[in-house]
């Protein structure tokens, strides 16, 4: 049986953190795994919190100083050593059961990489419009038909997943979308199954925040841009 690592993300989740850990730790009963927990930068408790956890329990990488979201990933995949890496945003956006469902997909399809597309969005609707926008811009430059690339809710296969991160540069901004594309750009199988997204208005993304999003966004799709001028394959 392959080895699984269900990695999470976290910064200034306190008031979700610990139900989100017991929910996690639930699926244990029906599949194995190591729980990979990346934190950095929160000041909000959730150092604390996440210090308190025995580190027989949790692969625990837990600093004060931020790394930003492009490196906790890095981070993290590092610290993972399954085959397969469950990988998820916290914040109580998802639905963590869904894994069990999709990771069954993932196997009898033998898929590469598994990703969400997010539905029944509550967040703020400048996100749930730059997410649509964002989504057809790609699609139209490089002649894809997708339907979310950068959910925060995925299934990888690690050994392809480190080849990307190795051969390729990326932008800090909307990792996991370039990841998606060099899935692509390598021939590796790819499959789309839709999640309900459970992100409040009210609440400031970690990968994305609002009030940087513009910018984000117009980086990230010049970055697009220089990735579809080399991207060859296609």
């Amino acid at each position: 049986m392959e080895k699984i690592s269900f990695l999470i993300l976290a910064n200034n989740e306190s008031k979700t953190i610990k139900k989100e850990i017991k929910k996690i730790f639930e699926l244990k009963k029906k599949l194995k795994f190591n729980l990979v927990i990346v934190q950095d930068g929160s000041t909000d408790g959730t150092y604390e919190i996440l210090n308190k956890i025995s580190k027989k329990k949790v692969i625990l990488y837990n600093k004060k100083e931020r790394l930003g979201y492009y490196n906790a990933f890095l981070k993290g995949v590092e610290l993972s050593k399954g085959s397969v890496v469950f990988f998820s945003d916290t914040g109580g956006k998802y639905d963590y059961s869904k894994f069990l469902k999709f990771y069954d997909l993932y196997k009898k399809q033998k898929a590469d990489l598994f990703a969400s597309y997010r539905i029944k969005r509550k967040d703020k609707i400048l996100r749930q419009l730059l997410t649509y926008f964002y989504t057809i811009f790609i699609n139209i430059l490089f002649f894809l038909n997708y339907k979310d690339y950068d959910c925060g809710f995925k299934i990888f296969n690690r050994k392809k997943l480190l080849k990307i991160l190795k051969e390729n540069s990326f932008n800090k901004n909307l990792i996991t979308s370039q990841i998606f594309l060099y899935f692509i750009k390598n021939n590796f199988k790819i499959i789309q199954q839709p999640i309900i997204y459970k992100e409040k208005k009210n609440r400031n993304s970690r990968g994305i925040p609002t009030n940087k999003l513009f910018g984000i966004v117009i980086g990230s799709i010049i970055n697009l841009i220089k990735i579809r001028l080399n991207y060859k394959t296609l």
